[in-house]
């Protein structure tokens, strides 16, 4: 039996994610902050662990749910959790950007680290899941988009130094129809989000580019055009960012 993991399992792509891989049939561990008496029944207390990622050493209480079940294999790590802040770094406070750093970059490290042996084992794969955004200039969200570049480079770097042992995927998917913009500031005045993709068609395209051994994948046909802009065209899409933040 496969044995995955997905941080921010309770809601959005990771919890599709996790509808998808418990329709394959694997063992699912699943990771959120809500306590499992707000959750339903989905999330039991042989597969839920609750763990808040912004505070320090997430990956003790990871690793002792693995321990007290007897868990010495891991397949699939997919480090889904993330959050954000809608505004100008100025008006950001320092604990929430040290909450942003945590969540998104300072957690996926400290349990990859943790659970590598877990990984080898199995040789199974770790999967994080960025944003089209590491590649794009975005005011109003600088420090989220700074970790999902720092985010980039760690997997970029794991994958080299892990060679065979363990597979390394990165997905970038785009903005999708979450409650996170809710959550970080953005009300329906700041932007429309039912354009936006629904979580359950991101979550499968997700699920796909793992299942191809896609090293690395854009998700939606706009995100791979903006990915690659921000990659090899900045002279374009600088000024045009500049433009959309002044309005």
């Amino acid at each position: 039996m496969t044995t995955t993991l997905i941080t921010g399992a309770t809601s959005g792509i990771g919890l599709e994610l996790a509808k998808i891989y418990a329709q394959r049939g694997d063992r699912l561990l699943l990771v959120g902050r809500k306590p499992v008496s707000e959750l339903d029944d989905f999330f039991t207390p042989d597969r839920y662990i609750q763990v808040d990622l912004g505070q320090p050493h997430p990956e003790d209480a990871i690793a002792a749910h693995m321990d007290a079940h007897g868990i010495t294999q891991l397949d699939w790590l997919i480090h889904n959790a993330g959050t954000g802040y809608y505004g100008r770094v100025a008006e950001q406070s320092p604990e929430n950007i040290l909450t942003n750093i945590s969540v998104n970059m300072g957690a996926p490290v400290a349990i990859t680290h943790r659970l590598l042996p877990q990984l080898k084992a199995a040789r199974g794969r770790v999967v994080f899941v960025s944003s089209v955004v590491s590649t794009v200039p975005t005011a109003d969200y600088a420090v989220y988009t700074a970790t999902k570049a720092a985010l980039d480079g760690f997997a970029y770097n794991l994958r080299i130094e892990l060679g065979d042992e363990v597979t390394v995927q990165v997905m970038h998917p785009g903005a999708t129809r979450t409650d996170m913009h809710r959550k970080i500031g953005i009300t329906p005045a700041d932007m429309d989000t039912s354009k936006f993709p629904p979580a359950d068609e991101v979550a499968a395209q997700i699920a796909s580019a793992i299942d191809n051994n896609a090293k690395k994948a854009v998700i939606g046909g706009t995100n791979r055009l903006l990915h690659w802009a921000g990659e090899h065209a900045a002279w374009i899409l600088d000024p045009l960012m500049k433009r959309s933040a002044a309005k």
